[in-house]
């Protein structure tokens, strides 16, 4: 009888796998996502920004606004960023690789902070911000700024380790023992989410109470300048001239069409700033409860030095589940990065019509489209300067032969 019991439980140790017991479908898929997502996300992300670059520098839309200077400056780092990201998942134990790849994260990070409280101090003080907040100042701004967070990024090496997994493989992380969770929280997470968000509902609050006030003027002032227009209305009628100055006329309608273009155009650059707020709130809140949370069970020391059946099955569950946060962390954190062209592409609509033109130039350039001709808007201009051209030849002829005319009545 004993025999036979200690028979069976050789038999039990012996056929006892932890790789089989926790290497579930679930796990591999997310095993398979960890090894392979940033292979799928560096070619988009590369291209995707550098397109932004090539878009936000060029006139139309790099001389508006101090924001573009600053989307311009974040597709930039979130090139560097997702790039060293790649090289180092693929090499692995370059401590200062890492210290790179995290100044880079947290200058994205800061970039979008500082991008937020130019644009509440720009709605705020509509009237000095643009002495205050020039591009060149807003320059200087982002290269201190980048090389501050560089400086302070050079403590993480002292908490950066080098050790290896299980299948020999050399890696570079923090050392948790360190708690390094605080100089993280200053640099790349906590204290620039805050930041940002408190400086969006400035934003927001004041484009609100602006909008409000354009709309619900005051009595005395409307009446006043409806008084205004009619007396105007009413000189005009009393002295009508027969050679009415056109360019008195479209100076104002030039005035209004400039003022209105460059109101379309801070809209949509101030959507294109939500967008990109919004963005980062919703990827790095998850990755923040989710960085939390696997510091809270901390499950990676669980199966070290321990026999397969010492191990319980509810701890292999909050292994995997420890896992596939760490893995859902990893994607949050690396997909912004990538999103910001298409927020801008949804949020701004001249945005959207210079990636076209760029497009369609480039198909052009290779042959495989045509240049689309205008020609009927030429003859029309030419028609329509010829019929000038032939009116005042017309009035000029009339006016020549009155005066002849006079002439040859004096003489008489």
């Amino acid at each position: 009888m004993n025999i036979t019991h200690n028979s069976s439980l050789l038999t039990t140790k012996a056929n006892c796998s932890l790789q089989e017991r926790v290497y579930s479908s679930d796990y591999l898929f997310f095993k398979f996502l960890n090894s392979n997502y940033l292979r799928i996300l560096i070619g988009p992300g590369i291209f995707l920004n550098t397109l932004c670059v090539i878009v936000l520098s060029r006139p139309r839309l790099s001389n508006k606004s101090t924001t573009i200077f600053f989307l311009r400056f974040l597709a930039i780092f979130d090139i560097l960023a997702i790039t060293l990201k790649y090289v180092r998942v693929e090499l692995n134990y370059q401590s200062r690789l890492y210290v790179c790849m995290g100044a880079s994260i947290s200058i994205t990070m800061w970039t979008i902070v500082l991008m937020s409280v130019d644009k509440a101090i720009a709605v705020s003080y509509p009237l000095k911000s643009s002495i205050w907040l020039t591009q060149k100042r807003v320059s200087y701004i982002c290269y201190l700024t980048s090389l501050i967070l560089l400086l302070a990024n050079l403590s993480f090496i002292s908490f950066a380790e080098q050790g290896r997994t299980r299948h020999n493989k050399l890696f570079c992380g923090l050392n948790q023992d360190k708690n390094p969770l605080i100089f993280d929280s200053i640099t790349a997470s906590i204290l620039p989410m805050t930041l940002t968000t408190a400086a969006n509902i400035i934003i927001a609050v004041t484009l609100h109470y602006v909008s409000r006030n354009t709309f619900n003027w005051p009595s005395k002032k409307g009446k006043s300048d409806i008084n205004r227009s009619e007396l105007d209305i009413t000189k005009s009628k009393r002295s009508p001239s027969p050679y009415p100055n056109q360019t008195s006329l479209a100076a104002p309608l030039t005035n209004d069409t400039s003022l209105a273009s460059k109101r379309r155009t801070s809209a949509q650059v101030t959507r294109m700033l939500f967008a990109v707020t919004l963005s980062l709130i919703l990827f790095n809140l998850p990755n923040s409860v989710i960085y939390l949370f696997s510091k809270r069970i901390n499950a990676k020391g669980l199966f070290t030095g321990r026999d397969c059946l010492t191990i319980s099955n509810y701890e292999i569950k909050l292994y995997q589940i420890d896992f596939m946060l760490s893995v859902i962390q990893d994607i949050l954190s690396d997909l912004p990065h990538i999103v910001n062209f298409f927020l801008y592409c949804l949020a701004g609509k001249k945005f959207r019509s210079i990636i076209l033109d760029e497009v369609q130039h480039f198909l052009v350039g290779i042959h495989l489209i045509k240049r689309k001709q205008k020609r009927y808007v030429q003859a029309n201009h030419i028609i329509s300067t010829d019929s000038g051209n032939t009116t005042r030849l017309n009035r000029s002829h009339r006016h020549g032969s009155l005066t002849r005319s006079l002439v040859q009545l004096q003489q008489l």
